[in-house]
């Protein structure tokens, strides 16, 4: 069996996994079902293994199918962007940028036509850090939260210094007693392992008061800033994510004091790509934004800041 035969099997095998439908596969694939069927019969015979069965109308994987196509699915996904490169005009570029989600909708998508501007022949496309990294490829430009590691492949820069961590609600929600009688709503999956404080860290570190202090539920970072904005409790926030809000006044500080964190944005690029023109036109455009909005290096204003007790 060729080498042409070998890929176009494997292109048959993905599609019909991906459906589980021989017919719906032809289709895709611009052949006829019997075609398909042969191209699986070929694969078949050459690994010595089931691949597909059917059971009854229906078709399924096996075991070792499910194995194969995890290996396919990445491998084709990279043959379709390497050609989707070729096919894309000379003088564009594709930016791949992997953010955290509530950083990217409180933040950078308000400004992110700025750079559009600047770079209008530069397709933008934003990827959801939530998402498995083993499930995304070619990542140019990760914006992150944490401590930054440099490594062999991989160019770190701080876009902040040590951040500040306080409470935001809406004006309504809060009184004269500040958080007395709050609901706190917590981020789901929080953990020192990202360096984001809980509520349980942060009324530990400024003295606060909580038996008058209600608990709410545990959100997703979409969900969670959602449930802020329409009045449903308080979350903890810092400069980034709270400054538009803030300026606008649909959301205030209940509490002047704020608790320090060593953690801080920062980009980490691929060093192959790290001289790429449009990765560091975005690196320069995107630091001029943070320094900007945050002229003292990633804390607007002074506030009566307390670091968490060790």
């Amino acid at each position: 069996m060729t080498t042409t035969t070998s890929l176009n099997a494997l292109r048959a095998f993905h599609a019909v996994a991906q459906t589980l439908s021989v017919t719906a596969a032809a289709r895709e694939l611009g052949v006829t079902p019997g075609a398909v069927s042969r191209q699986i019969k070929s694969l078949e015979e050459n690994v010595g293994l089931a691949l597909l069965v059917r059971d009854g109308r229906c078709m399924r994987l096996t075991a070792d199918g499910r194995e194969l196509e995890k290996g396919l699915e990445d491998v084709f996904s990279c043959i379709d962007e390497a050609i989707d490169r070729l096919k894309r005009p000379a003088r564009g570029a594709r930016l791949r940028v992997m953010v955290p989600p509530m950083f990217a909708s409180c933040w950078l998508l308000p400004r992110l036509d700025r750079f559009s501007k600047q770079r209008p022949d530069t397709e933008i496309i934003l990827i959801d850090s939530a998402e498995k990294m083993g499930t995304t490829r070619s990542i140019d430009l990760v914006i992150s939260w944490g401590r930054l590691e440099e490594g062999p492949s991989v160019v770190a820069e701080r876009l902040s210094a040590a951040e500040k961590v306080f409470p935001v609600c809406r004006p309504e929600i809060c009184g004269r007693d500040g958080l007395a009688g709050a609901t706190l709503l917590h981020y789901e999956n929080v953990g020192n392992s990202w360096g984001w404080p809980g509520w349980p860290e942060f009324i530990e570190a400024v003295g606060l008061d909580s038996s008058e202090l209600r608990d709410g539920p545990r959100l997703t970072p979409a969900l969670l800033l959602d449930a802020v904005r329409r009045g449903k409790g308080v979350m903890l926030a810092n400069d980034a994510l709270a400054l538009d809000d803030l300026t606008s006044g649909w959301l205030v500080r209940p509490i002047a004091e704020s608790m320090r964190v060593e953690e801080s944005y920062g980009l980490l690029m691929d060093r192959a790509a790290h001289s790429r023109p449009e990765v560091q036109e975005f690196r320069e455009w995107i630091k001029g934004e943070f320094a900007a909005c945050f002229p003292r290096g990633g804390g607007g204003q002074s506030h009566a800041d307390k670091r968490p007790r060790r």
